[in-house]
């Protein structure tokens, strides 16, 4: 289960200081004579910041020096930890049993860190009821005369997504401004709810431009907000976005030069091994459907010159190629929103997809549709 939520919502941290300033402290049953360990946990790393020993009666205190609010762990061992968010002269007070720490700790002193539990709370238990829907589906599904199950246990399951995205936004919306915001958010799909993450970076840019949580998201929503901006540019429908690269001889070639053509865009590199794999499906159609006005666009994604060249021959490619020989780093890998390949987009002699990573028999039945 935890792997499905992000850090921020799936432990618990305890956060110390001194009576003067910020401190964690509390009572641990069954973690008598354990190490208690605070940690800072920031975007990249997770910091030592300190620890001591849990007393025989299960008590403990750490106290450190909170100048901005932030993300803490406690642990108790490796894997039995907590997450608070804590902010500046916080007291907070945890309680809770090492045995099931994660489940059972309650905690005081802090807004965040109570806010976050609640949170979190709510989420795994949307989690485990949704779970147990998925579950009876795995189980059921091979059996056979099941489709009356599959239809009601369908609609169960999106409603338990709707219910979560109702509590999620109302999270958000009650506590605009504050990190919790952002472990919140985290529960929902950026693509999916692209404005929530937006409206959550604004708000936190706002009340907390300097903290490197927010910096760091803001960055993300950025990368989620131009990957859109590719995608509703390479939708099926909308022209093709001009790719200008070199040809194997060191000549320009552009897309637009193929204009009046049904074109496949083949995004490849010689170093993909399910790309050399395709290739001869690719060669076989490009033979046979090259004379009804067919033409295959061959855009690598090597860096390798020798490579790429020694791919093309070796595999028979005897279309039209171009690469900027910068792997990753390509001008069109944003253009097209690539992040994997093959990948393919296939266009009308005008230019507009007609469909995108289409392979094999697929794009076979498409080519035939099309250039009967």
């Amino acid at each position: 289960m935890r792997s499905l939520y992000p850090f921020l919502l799936l432990a618990t941290i305890l956060f110390i200081g001194c009576d003067a300033g910020s401190y964690v402290k509390g009572t641990i049953t069954n973690a008598e004579g354990e190490t208690a360990v605070l940690e800072k946990l920031t975007s990249e790393t997770v910091i030592l910041l300190d620890s001591t020993t849990v007393t025989s009666k299960g008590e403990f205190k750490i106290a450190t020096n909170i100048t901005e609010p932030g993300f803490y762990r406690l642990r108790l061992g490796e894997s039995n930890f907590v997450v608070l968010l804590l902010n500046p002269d916080e007291k907070a007070v945890i309680t809770g049993n090492a045995l099931d720490f994660y489940r059972s700790y309650e905690v005081t002193g802090s807004a965040g860190s109570e806010s976050l539990r609640e949170l979190d709370r709510y989420l795994r238990r949307n989690y485990e009821e949704s779970d147990s829907l998925r579950q009876l589906y795995a189980q059921k599904r091979t059996l056979a005369n099941n489709d009356s199950l599959m239809a009601a246990l369908e609609p169960q399951f999106n409603a338990k997504q709707a219910e979560k995205t109702k509590f999620v936004y109302g999270f958000i919306d009650s506590n605009m401004g504050s990190l919790v915001s952002l472990s919140a958010v985290q529960a929902l799909d950026p693509q999916e709810h692209p404005d929530k993450f937006q409206q959550v970076a604004d708000a936190l840019m706002a009340s907390l431009p300097n903290s490197e949580y927010v910096t760091t998201f803001n960055a993300r929503v950025t990368d989620i907000r131009a990957q859109q901006q590719a995608a509703q540019r390479t939708a099926v429908g909308g022209i093709a976005p001009e790719i200008a690269i070199t040809d194997p001889d060191g000549n320009p070639i552009r897309l637009s030069d193929l204009k009046g053509k049904v074109v496949l865009i083949d995004f490849w590199a010689a170093w993909c091994k399910p790309c050399r794999m395709e290739n001869p499906n690719v060669v076989r159609m490009y033979d046979r459907f090259k004379n009804k006005g067919f033409e295959i666009f061959g855009v690598s994604l090597d860096r390798d010159r020798d490579a790429w060249l020694q791919a093309i021959k070796d595999d028979r490619l005897t279309w039209k190629h171009g690469s900027e020989l910068k792997f990753w780093q390509s001008s069109f890998v944003p253009t097209y929103s690539l992040d994997g390949i093959p990948m393919t987009y296939l266009l009308d002699a005008e230019g507009h997809i007609i469909a995108k990573g289409l392979r094999g028999a697929e794009l076979e039945k498409k080519l035939e549709e099309i250039l009967k």
